[in-house]
């Protein structure tokens, strides 16, 4: 079986109807965003935490998922404090970015649409998520482990948290554009019967 052939087969395979645990060790959400229109930086959030509950028809399923703001680094400490601080996500007063989905629909084999809540710097707004299921494996420990890829793209000044390099350059644009990149990779394992989350 080709690379691709094998790829295809595994995003064919819906999960097990049942409680999924977001695996916090192997889950991360990186951002992207345009620097002076001309480069692309980086940051990442680590330890997303949260529980997929796969109904048997799918589309009525849910996702309820949460990120640690103080997790959230760009690679310069100087930079992260800034971000952190009260001018922007006010991570001592906003903990969490929460994301509660409200419906799911498929939009081709593997690949669905999440609607939902996402909840930054003490703002709600209606978000969508472009999920891509990779496939359904059995780990060495015996068990089932789901992984996720989900995009979305979304704007800082929803949240007002706008404040940071949004400063308008001479030939047009921005510093720092409105609009960010989110990716979130997800692991997710299977709740047994009678097995607590915590």
């Amino acid at each position: 079986m080709t690379d691709v052939a094998a790829q295809n087969a595994a995003s064919a395979v819906k999960p097990e109807p049942g409680r999924w645990t977001i695996d916090s060790m192997h889950s991360f959400v990186t951002f992207t965003v345009e620097h002076f229109t001309i480069a692309i930086a980086h940051g990442l959030a680590s330890g997303p935490k949260g529980t997929i509950d796969i109904a048997p028809d799918v589309a009525a399923s849910s996702v309820q998922a949460a990120i640690d703001v103080a997790t959230l680094t760009t690679g310069n400490a100087m930079r992260d404090e800034r971000i952190l601080g009260p001018d922007v996500l006010d991570a001592a007063s906003y903990p969490t970015i929460d994301f509660s989905s409200r419906a799911l629909e498929e939009t081709a084999p593997g690949r669905y649409a999440v609607h939902g809540d996402l909840a930054i710097h003490g703002f709600t707004k209606p978000v969508t998520l472009d999920l891509t299921v990779h496939g359904v494996v059995t780990d060495t420990w015996g068990k089932s482990r789901l992984g996720l890829t989900a995009t979305a793209d979304i704007r800082r000044s929803d949240y007002e948290v706008l404040k940071f390099g949004h400063v308008p350059l001479a030939a047009g644009g921005f510093m720092v554009p409105d609009v960010v990149h989110v990716t979130l990779d997800i692991e997710a394992t299977r709740d047994e019967p009678g097995e607590s989350a915590d």
